[in-house]
C-alpha cells in the first residue's frame, strides 16, 4: 500500500515539476519576447531620431543651395542637390559603424539621403529639370521638394528599417502682398481707432499696446508678441495710457511664423558692418549705388541695377549743380556708372539758369530718354524740414512729364523704374527728391527709388480730383482713371498735401495747413528706431508729415515695407512744430497681389511641410 502511495507521490511530483518547467519555459520565452520587443522598439525610436536629424540636415543644406541660386521663376532642379553633404559619424557619435549614401543599400546606416524637386502635385521631376512651381504670377510662386532618408540598424533578427520623408516649400512672394511688412520690430500705437486691412508681418517682435488697434486679417511675428510698448518707448506711460490688447478676427490672433527674407538671403550670412566692403552693410544697400571696387552680394538686385534710367547728382561745385543721366544699356564698372546719355547743369547767379547736354551719337531711344528726364528735372529747390531741423536741398521730378512720354510711345521700351541719388548728401547737408504732378502715372505703373529721402507732393496715382479728397475714402481714384502699380522706395518718405508749397515750408505750423490728399502707392522706407526714450513713431507714422493735418484726411491705398533704418533722414519723431496727424483712411491695395509695381524685389520663405513615414 505504501508503495502505491509512494509511486503516486512521485508521479505527482514529476507532474508538478513538468508543469513548473512549462510555466518557467513560457515565462522565459515571454521575458525574451518582451526584451526583444523592447529592444526593437528602442531601435525604432533610435532610427526615427536619426532620420529626423538627417532631414533637418537636408533642410539646412537645401535652403542654402536655393539661396545661392536665387531663382525666382523656376525652382532649382534635383541635380542642384546631387552633392548634398552626407551625414557623418561625428554627427551621430553613439551609432557604431555609421555610414551614409545618397543611393540605396541595406549595409548603410543611412541610405536614400536625397532632395528631389517635385511638381505642384508632389510628383518627382527629372533630375536636370527645374521645378515649375505654382503661383498667381510669374514671380509669386511656391516650389516643392521632397527630402528622404532611410535608416537601417542591426537587430538580433531582421534589421530595423525606417523610411522618412518631408516636403520642403520655397515660397517666393512680392513684399507688397502685405499691408505691413517689417524686417525689424513693428510697433503700432494709434491714438484714434485704427484698422489695418490686409496681412501684417514682422520678422522680429510685434508691439501692440493699445486697444484702439484692430487687425482685419492675419498678423504674424517672427520672435515675440508684446501687449506693451517697446523698451525705450516711454511716451505712452508718460501720457497715462493703459496697455490693452488689440482686436482681431475671431480665431485669428497674431501668431508666430517663419521669417520671410528678401531674396531668401539670411542677413547674418551676407551682411558685415565690420569689414572694409561697404556693399554688404545691410538692406539699405538695396537703395544705394554699389561701390564697384568691392564684391557685391546684392548685385543685380539693387534698384540702381534694375532702373531703366539713373539720375546721379554730384556734390555741388561752387555755384554749379550737375546731374548726369544714365540708361541701363551697360552695367556699372570700376571706371563707369554705366552709359551716360547726357547731363543737366544748374548754375546760380544772375537769376540762375539750367542747361541740358545730350551725348552725341546716342540712339533715338536714348535721346528721347534724356530729353524726357532732363525736362522733368528741376535742380535748384529746397524746403525746410522741421523734423530734420534742416534746410533740405531738393531735386524735383515732374512725374507728369514722364507719364506723357511713356503713354504717347516716346519711351517705348523703358522699364518704368527711375533711380535718383544726390551723392552730395551728408550729416550736415541733407538731400532729397520731390515728386510733383503725379496724379496720373504711366500705364503699367512707375517706381521711383532713391538713397535719399523722397517727398510726395499732392495727389499721387489718383487722376484729377478723386472722390476720396471730398470725403468718400472708398473711391481713391477719379472715375475716368485706373490706378497703376506704383512704388516709392527711399531712405524716408514724406507725404505733403495738395496745399503744400515749398516756399511756405519755413512758416509756422499754423500757416502749413494741409488739405485732404490721396496717395495710391506702395512705400518701402526706413524709420528711426525706438531708443533712449524716443519712440520711432510706429507704423502709424511710417510715412512722415510736415503740416497741420488736423482737419484733413490722408487716404492711402498701398503697402508699407520696412527693411532698414533711415541713414539720411534721421530726425526724431515727436518734436514740436513739425505736424499734427491726419485722419488716417488707410487700406491695403489688393491690386498688388497680382500686379506688383515695376522693379519689385522678392521675399522668400523656406518652410517644412508634411512629414511622413513611407
Amino acid at each position: 500500500m505504501r508503495r502505491n502511495q509512494s509511486g503516486a507521490t512521485i508521479v505527482v511530483v514529476i507532474s508538478v515539476i513538468a508543469t513548473l518547467a512549462v510555466f518557467t519555459g513560457a515565462a522565459l520565452d515571454y521575458t525574451f519576447t518582451v526584451a526583444s520587443n523592447v529592444e526593437r522598439s528602442d531601435k525604432m525610436e533610435q532610427a526615427t531620431a536619426i532620420a529626423n536629424g538627417c532631414i533637418q540636415n537636408e533642410f539646412m543644406y537645401w535652403r542654402e543651395i536655393c539661396r545661392s541660386l536665387s531663382a525666382t521663376t523656376q525652382g532649382p532642379a534635383t541635380s542642384s542637390f546631387a552633392s548634398l553633404p552626407l551625414p557623418t559619424q561625428s554627427e551621430f557619435p553613439n551609432i557604431t559603424g555609421f555610414n551614409a549614401t545618397s543611393g540605396s543599400g541595406s549595409s548603410y546606416t543611412v541610405s536614400n539621403y536625397a532632395v528631389t524637386a517635385l511638381t505642384p502635385q508632389l510628383q518627382p521631376i527629372a533630375s536636370g529639370t527645374t521645378s515649375p512651381g505654382i503661383g498667381e504670377t510669374a514671380t509669386t510662386k511656391t516650389f516643392y521638394y521632397r527630402a528622404t532618408a532611410t535608416v537601417t540598424l542591426p537587430d538580433r533578427g531582421q534589421p530595423v528599417k525606417f523610411n522618412a520623408a518631408q516636403i520642403f516649400e520655397q515660397e517666393y512672394q512680392n513684399p507688397w502682398q502685405w499691408a505691413l511688412f517689417f524686417a525689424d520690430p513693428l510697433e503700432i500705437e494709434p491714438g484714434p481707432l485704427f484698422t489695418i486691412t490686409g496681412w501684417v508681418q514682422t520678422n522680429s517682435a510685434l508691439y501692440t499696446p493699445l486697444s484702439t488697434l484692430t487687425f482685419a486679417d492675419k498678423a504674424n511675428y517672427g520672435t515675440n508678441w508684446y501687449i506693451t510698448a517697446m523698451p525705450g518707448d516711454n511716451h505712452l506711460i508718460a501720457d497715462g495710457d493703459t496697455y490693452a490688447p488689440p482686436n482681431w478676427p475671431t480665431g485669428l490672433p497674431p501668431s508666430q511664423t517663419t521669417p520671410s527674407q528678401p531674396f531668401g538671403l539670411n542677413p547674418p550670412d551676407i551682411f558685415n558692418t565690420t569689414d572694409p566692403n561697404n556693399n554688404n552693410d545691410g538692406y539699405h544697400e538695396l537703395i544705394e549705388m554699389p561701390n564697384p571696387n568691392y564684391p557685391d552680394p546684392l548685385s543685380g538686385q539693387r534698384y540702381f541695377d534694375v532702373a531703366g534710367v539713373k539720375i546721379i547728382l554730384a556734390p555741388p561745385s561752387g555755384s554749379t549743380i550737375t546731374a548726369t543721366i544714365y540708361d541701363n544699356s551697360t552695367a556699372a564698372s570700376t571706371s563707369s556708372m554705366g552709359t551716360t546719355i547726357g547731363t543737366v547743369t544748374y548754375t546760380s547767379g544772375g537769376g540762375g539758369h539750367t542747361t541740358s547736354t545730350a551725348k552725341s551719337g546716342d540712339s533715338t531711344y536714348q535721346k528721347n530718354l534724356f530729353n524726357t528726364f532732363s525736362s522733368a528735372l528741376t535742380l535748384n529747390q529746397s524746403i525746410q524740414d522741421n523734423r530734420e531741423d534742416a534746410t533740405v536741398a531738393i531735386t524735383e521730378l515732374n512725374v507728369g512729364t514722364v507719364t506723357t512720354a511713356v503713354n504717347n510711345g516716346t519711351l517705348s521700351g523703358f522699364n518704368q523704374v527711375v533711380y535718383i541719388d544726390d551723392s552730395g548728401a551728408s550729416s550736415t547737408s541733407e538731400r532729397a527728391v520731390e515728386l510733383t504732378n503725379g496724379s496720373v502715372l504711366p500705364t503699367n505703373g512707375l517706381t521711383v527709388a532713391s538713397a535719399n529721402a523722397v517727398y510726395i507732393q499732392g495727389d499721387y496715382n489718383t487722376g484729377a480730383n478723386p472722390p476720396s479728397d471730398s470725403g468718400n475714402t472708398l473711391e481713391p481714384t477719379a472715375s475716368n482713371y485706373t490706378r497703376q502699380p506704383s512704388s516709392i522706395v527711399a531712405d524716408a518718405v514724406d507725404i505733403l498735401s495738395n496745399n503744400w508749397t515749398n516756399t511756405n515750408s519755413t512758416a509756422t505750423m499754423s500757416s502749413r495747413v494741409a488739405d485732404s490728399t490721396t496717395v495710391n502707392a506702395a512705400i518701402m522706407s526706413g524709420n528711426v528706431p525706438t531708443s533712449n526714450g524716443n519712440y520711432s513713431g510706429g507704423a502709424e507714422n511710417f510715412p512722415r508729415f510736415l503740416e497741420d493735418w488736423s482737419n484733413a484726411t490722408l487716404t492711402y491705398y498701398g503697402s508699407m515695407v520696412e527693411l532698414y533704418a533711415s541713414q539720411q533722414a534721421t530726425g526724431l519723431w515727436g518734436q514740436g512744430n513739425v505736424y499734427n496727424p491726419p485722419t488716417r483712411a488707410w487700406y491695403y491695395d489688393n491690386y498688388f497681389m497680382i500686379h506688383p509695381p515695376p522693379g519689385t524685389i522678392m521675399v522668400v520663405t523656406y518652410l517644412k511641410g508634411q512629414w511622413y513615414q513611407y
